[in-house]
């Protein structure tokens, strides 16, 4: 029999249908089994499955989620299992069908009613269903370019600063920095659910900051009170009393003897002082004193006073208090402050003004807003809309999966959807999350909402039950061991819902010891020395870099079985370095998740040149960028003489001129001459050639002459490239892109890795959350955390107390004045300190989710740097803002030890210090040299790519990804992926497609057959420039024509295109980040309708029956992928169709 995990009587009273629970499950614990089997277990006692809602934070979660609830009722169907661990949720699904037929749910075929969802898609539903008291209208959808949103408001409010004095004196505090300005508007929209509220009344907030920053200080004198080392009253300040009486600095305290000192805001002055006595300036404990501290070596109490700073026991949360008091201004704010509260409360509120109006006129809005609405439109507890009635009654059952993710609109949210409820009146809350993961406070994650439920035991005065959970399933158990060992001492002590600190929860591995190493240290040492005229740390990474080679090799050995095998976490994308280059070279297969921006891609730069060049046809920079770049190759000297001392501000002019220059290939070269002449016709004629195209096509065109297809040959640069163009036809399917939000939809997206099958996964720890690998390697940890922004206004919720109850306040904190010798305000340093002490406590967390991933090994690699002196070898104290020091107990940092490693290490009269790989892997010496590689295209490919570009689109190649092919084969690249079943249904349908989506964008209006001959000339220009000779052109408008007019005839297809909820050409991406184009999809309430055009014709001889069947089955798969997708967004049912144009026939293929 299977032994039973040591938690499993909590897991069992977890399931318990009629009780509230909060549970803490810690990494590798089995969550989802738990909330799926929550799940079953509601289910089976409800009238009605909406009755239960569940919510987590991504479409994907909800998706896996929901896929795991069916899964387990699938397996009900089944026989009993052998396995014990699965029992229990067979047993809870037998259950849940026997409900399910009783009450003719159907849940098996119509798993959409499962209420399984984001937090963000709840909110969304929510607005839809109540668009007046809401106030937005319904019809609002949600912006896919919300940060250029927030940049059109900062603008459109810096506008007005001829009429704004306020902008005019928050611009003179920034030293008339706009471009500081904009971005720091942009900043706090981001963030307006913190602030709107208080800075609606700056006044009112103004007083308020005042009352609690009186209460807080108060609060930070009575921890210093309840926390004073023993012996102090007594032992400590009878020496201060003396010393005070010869050091200035302590002279208020010269009478302490006889006036205590308390926790009244009067006495910071006096608590200030008691703090520089006993503190350096780095915020340690006095070790020593002389005279420029006021203790001469002759006074009487000095060894005593020393005596009492050395053997005195000083607890953390006295020396916290300590430092802060000793940071807090005692004048809160100067009449110059108010004012400049004031400003930037006008400033704030005008700009919530600009962006309401951008919202307005592009008539989409970001998640924030909705979420805000969504609240709106509830009411409140005491005030409840009809909609919060409705909900109260009927969800019986709530769920919330991740809940340390939680910020405070969703708490609120949840506190609403609760309002109503009653303590044993059957309806239930559990909550499941692992605060030592809460790793998201940029995206407005706030622990101490756990803490603050877990502590009070209730959410919204419904009581919950405290479950733990211990045991890991994931790892072996010297893995978790040493999880164990390190965090016990890394994470704090005590919970603290202020700074959001969380104690070490210990774990208990359900699996053995393993038979491999559990945790690995690979430090590579450095010094401040060169080495052949290379510095010592660029030594170290490559060695780093070239072990890291090695131990993914190995670990690919180790695991060649396993799915995932061996992973790379890195804090920031920043900490790859070369290492990714490294791999590829070592032909070790990459799968990189959203580590390398799209944008930054030199393939999609290159596209990106062209796309403005074709834009603004004046755009210097773009012309003299794609000059420069592989499609050409024009050197600087080139350039320089054709552009650099010429006065002509029109580009197409000077270029006209210089190729008109019959000395111009005498100055730069016959090579050059012929590059900058091939590149510029190809420009310069696109407008005369391609007028009439759509805008993707032109781009595509002139990709392919300028030879793209043949310089980027990797099927990864091909997807990337691809990705661009089905972006630019989304955005621009009538006409130019806007390049502002083109730019910011691309900056969104990453380079495809298209790696099949097992390889190294490389990605950053908030990336690998919920993950799981083989063996880990943690890499780059001696990185430095990043500086944070300066923000205009720091907003910090802050509640006290007052006669028992609970009082909301605010401290706040400005901008500091970038005006030369202006101090930071102390509100705001004090701020900024707190927040550093949140994030060093996330950052700690974050260490935690990353050494959690590993089912066998960790490797842990990291660079250390050495100091010699006088003959001295030291280690480099790492900075406190180096990743790895938040686990410091964990590094290598002893000395002796180091030398042990360092065998052949000699003094520093010798040149050069040589190393071994010893016990903890030190970096051997690597050959330092460079390849030039000539990634541009010769003279002959420039050449005949042209030549061959003209004539294969004379004689009939339709499609640039078939040229591209049959370029590349020519260049030796035999392998090409581009395929098309029929070259000319592919040209045909893509035509087709295009007409098709203009109708559903006109919902039919104005459309006839005489509206489609009218649009004759157009399609005839669109199949030339498409590659159709004149010869076939007839033949093939004949046929377009069909097309449309069966289309145009079939009524269900009508009805279709004129529905308003109708998507046409609908691009969205899958849970891998790749590009789906649906081309109609109709929303029902309760299924999808995914509509597929197919212009493919019937074989000769081939009867009709056969040609559906055949249809179905080719088609299939892609359907299928469609419906998996669409499911996952609410787990609604999904039908799927053909459209057959040639026959004018709907096809069901999934039902």
């Amino acid at each position: 029999m299977t032994r039973l995990p040591s938690d499993a009587a909590e897991r069992k009273r977890a399931l318990a249908p009629n009780r509230s629970f909060l549970v803490q499950a810690p990494a590798g614990s089995g969550k989802t089994e738990l909330v799926t089997d929550r799940i079953l277990s509601l289910l089976a006692i409800v009238e009605q499955p909406e009755q239960v809602l569940a919510i987590t934070f991504t479409r994907k979660a909800a998706g896996e989620m929901r896929h795991r609830v069916m899964e387990k009722l699938t397996s009900g169907l089944q026989s009993k299992p052998v396995e014990d661990y699965k029992v229990a949720s067979w047993e809870l699904a037998q259950k849940v069908l026997q409900r399910n037929q009783e009450k003719e749910w159907h849940l098996l075929e119509y798993p959409s009613r499962l209420r399984i969802m984001t937090f963000d898609s709840l909110s969304s539903g929510l607005v839809r269903t109540m668009p007046w008291s809401s106030q937005t209208g319904g019809g609002l959808e949600i912006s896919e370019a919300h940060r250029r949103q927030y940049h059109e408001a900062a603008f459109m409010t810096i506008r007005e600063i001829d009429d704004l004095p306020a902008l005019q004196a928050v611009l003179s505090h920034l030293n008339v920095d706009l471009v500081h300005l904009e971005h720091a508007i942009v900043q706090m929209l981001e963030t307006r659910e913190q602030w709107q509220d208080a800075l609606s009344d700056p006044t009112k907030t103004i007083v308020s900051m005042v009352q609690t920053f009186e209460r807080f200080i108060q609060k930070q004198l009575q921890q210093l009170v309840d926390h004073l080392p023993l012996g102090f009253a007594s032992n400590y300040i009878p020496y201060l009393v003396q010393w005070a009486q010869d050091w200035p600095d302590l002279s208020c305290l010269k009478d302490v003897d006889i006036n205590p000192l308390t926790a009244e805001v009067d006495d910071l002055a006096r608590w200030q002082a008691v703090a520089e006595s006993l503190l350096t300036k780095e915020n340690t404990i006095r070790k020593s004193l002389n005279k420029n501290n006021g203790v001469p070596a002759d006074a009487p109490f000095k060894k005593g006073l020393i005596d009492f700073l050395k053997g005195t026991d000083f607890s953390p949360t006295f020396l916290q208090a300590m430092v802060t008091v000793r940071s807090l201004p005692l004048n809160l704010l100067t009449d110059d402050q108010i004012v400049l509260y004031q400003n930037l409360s006008i400033v704030l509120n005008k700009a919530l003004e600009s962006l309401y109006k951008v919202y307005v006129n592009e008539g989409a809005v970001d998640f924030t807003e909705v979420a805000l609405s969504a609240l709106n439109g509830l009411g409140s507890a005491d005030n409840p809309a009809d909609l919060l009635l409705a909900l109260d009654a009927r969800i019986q059952h709530l769920l919330v999966d991740e809940f340390q993710d939680t910020s405070q609109m969703q708490i609120d949210l949840l506190a609403l959807l609760t309002s109503g409820w009653l303590p044993d009146d059957g309806r239930t809350v559990f909550l499941v999350g692992d605060p030592m993961q809460s790793i998201y406070r940029f995206r407005k994650a706030e622990v101490g909402l756990f803490i603050k439920v877990a502590k009070e035991q209730q959410l919204n005065h419904v009581p919950l039950e405290v479950l733990k959970l211990r045991e890991n399933f994931r790892s072996v158990e010297g893995v978790v061991e040493w999880n164990n060992t390190i965090y016990q001492t890394s994470f704090p002590e005590v919970y603290d819902a202020e700074f959001g600190a969380v104690p070490y929860e210990h774990s208990v591995s359900f699996n053995g010891p393993g038979s491999l190493e559990p945790v690995t240290h690979y430090p590579f040492y450095y010094s401040n020395k060169e080495i052949k005229g290379v510095d010592s740390k660029s030594l170290a990474l490559e060695a780093a870099e070239e072990r890291v080679v090695e131990v993914v090799k190995e670990a690919f050995k180790r695991h060649q079985d396993k799915e995932k095998p061996v992973a790379i976490l890195v804090k920031s994308r920043s900490a790859l370095g070369r290492l990714n280059e490294r791999l590829l070279q070592a032909d070790i297969p990459v799968r990189a998740v959203d580590m390398f921006p799209l944008s930054e891609q030199p393939y999609v730069i290159d596209l990106l040149q062209i796309i403005r060049a074709l834009t603004y046809r004046f755009d210097r920079v773009a012309w003299l960028s794609l000059y420069r770049s592989p499609l050409c190759g024009l050197t600087l000297n080139t350039l320089y003489v054709i552009f650099g001392d010429k006065k002509e501000p029109n580009v197409l002019k000077q270029i006209r001129e210089a190729l008109s220059d019959e000395t111009l290939a005498i100055q730069i070269g016959e090579e050059q001459f012929a590059r900058f002449k091939h590149l510029s016709e190809v420009l310069l004629s696109v407008s005369a050639e391609q007028q009439g195209l759509s805008f993707t096509m032109r781009v595509s065109t002139m990709w392919q002459q300028l030879g793209g297809p043949l310089l980027y040959t990797k099927e990864s640069e091909k997807a990337d490239i691809e990705a661009v163009f089905n972006l630019l036809d989304k955005l621009a399917p009538y006409g130019t892109p806007d390049l502002e939000v083109l730019e910011e939809h691309i900056s969104s997206l990453y380079a495809e890795s298209v790696t099949a099958g097992a390889a190294v996964e490389i990605m950053t720890i908030h990336k690998a959350k919920g993950l799981q690998f083989e063996e880990v390697i943690l890499y780059g940890l001696h990185g430095t955390s990043n500086n944070r922004d300066e923000i205009l206004l720091r907003l910090e919720p802050y509640s006290y107390e007052v006669n028992g109850e609970k009082v909301p306040g605010v401290l706040l904190g400005t901008v500091q004045s970038k005006q030369h010798g202006a101090a930071e305000d102390a509100m705001t340093k004090l701020l900024k300190t707190r927040e550093a002490q949140r994030e060093l406590l996330e950052e700690t967390r974050l260490l935690y989710v990353a050494t959690t991933r590993p089912c066998q090994r960790l490797h842990l690699f990291y660079l250390m740097g050495l100091s010699e002196k006088d003959g001295v070898l030291n280690v480099t104290k790492p900075s406190k803002n180096q990743f790895f020091t938040r686990i410091e107990q964990a590094l290598v940092l002893d000395i002796e030890v180091i030398k042990q490693s360092l065998p052949n290490y000699v003094d520093s009269h010798n040149q050069e210090a040589e190393s071994t790989q010893g016990p903890f892997e030190q970096p051997y010496q690597l050959d330092i040299g460079a390849e030039h590689i000539d990634a541009t295209l010769s003279l002959g490919d420039f050449v005949r790519f042209k030549q061959k570009t003209i004539e294969e689109l004379q004689n009939g190649y339709r499609s640039y990804r078939q040229l591209g092919e049959n370029l590349m084969k020519e260049a030796g690249n035999e392998e090409g992926t581009w395929q098309f079943a029929s070259e000319d249904e592919a040209l045909l349908g893509t035509v087709a497609h295009t007409w098709l989506q203009m109708m559903g964008a006109d919902q039919l209006a104005g459309w006839d057959k005489q509206r489609l001959l009218q649009g004759e000339p157009l399609m005839r220009h669109q199949l030339m420039s498409a590659g159709y000779s004149e010869d076939r052109l007839e033949e093939a408008m004949r046929e377009l024509l069909l097309l449309l007019a069966n289309s145009l005839s079939n009524p269900q297809l009508r009805e279709y295109l004129i529905d308003p909820l109708a998507q046409h050409e609908w691009p969205l991406h899958d849970v891998d980040g790749k590009l789906l184009i649906m081309d109609l999809v109709i929303p029902h309430e309760d299924y999808w309708h995914v509509i597929d055009f197919k212009s493919s014709r019937r074989r000769h001889d081939e009867h009709v029956d056969d040609y559906l069947l055949r249809m179905r089955q080719e088609h299939r798969p892609q359907l299928q992928s469609y419906c998996a997708y669409l499911r996952a967004i609410d787990g609604k049912a999904v039908k799927a169709s053909l459209f057959l144009m040639e026959e004018g026939l709907f096809v069901e293929v999934i039902s």
